[in-house]
């Protein structure tokens, strides 16, 4: 997911690109220029694919890291159990939050407060996470009794989950997408707007 050969393929393109047009305009022979224009044509596809080439490893770099972002979630204690008994608990068994463990919430939590700062560091956007992490970040989030049990007691703590919280609902209706378990958004918490600003450290918007 690193970005530090980000810029090199972009140079080595652009350089051969202006060499290879600065040949053929300093070229005044028009056998050499016929010549020319078909190195050109080569060295331009050439340099094409090694940028679909670059493209395509780092699509499947962040793939490879989403998906291993994915399973991280499983292997945290008590994360898999809280999401089953908050689902059941949106569908409707209200009992099944009495069956919720203190410490997989905060394992859930803390894997949300992670997902924030790869968001805000450009690491992951939207586009990425949206169908794959959504469920499982609003779930928790629009939950009231997350909130009154943690979000709200402990927002200090998770004012990357709060910023994530407003970002990821802004994104949502920009795409017309709905909320899930909008009736408890995490929004209508007291001092919201606050914890939401604070969460703001090294944003860049990026969607």
């Amino acid at each position: 997911m690193r970005r530090k050969n980000n810029n090199s393929y972009y140079i080595v393109i652009i350089l051969v690109i202006m060499l290879l047009l600065l040949t053929l305009l300093l070229d005044d022979k028009l056998g050499s220029r016929v010549v020319t224009v078909i190195t050109v044509g080569t060295a331009l596809a050439g340099a094409i694919a090694l940028f679909v080439q670059y493209k395509r490893d780092k699509n499947i770099s962040q793939a490879t890291f989403i998906l291993e972002y994915a399973k991280y979630f499983y292997s945290l204690n008590g994360t898999e159990e809280t999401l089953m008994n908050l689902d059941r608990y949106r569908n409707g068994e209200k009992d099944a939050l009495k069956k919720v463990e203190y410490s997989g919430v905060i394992n859930y939590l803390f894997w949300c407060e992670e997902l924030s700062a790869l968001y805000q560091k450009g690491i992951v956007d939207f586009k990425t996470i949206d169908n794959l992490f959504s469920y499982t970040f609003f779930l928790i989030t629009n939950n009231k009794y997350i909130q009154e049990l943690e979000l709200a007691p402990q927002a200090e703590y998770y004012k990357g989950v709060y910023f994530l919280h407003n970002e990821w609902s802004a994104y949502k209706r920009e795409t017309k997408q709905p909320i899930l378990c909008e009736e408890e958004s995490l929004s209508k918490v007291k001092n919201y707007d606050l914890y939401v600003k604070k969460g703001d450290i090294t944003y860049t918007k990026i969607y």
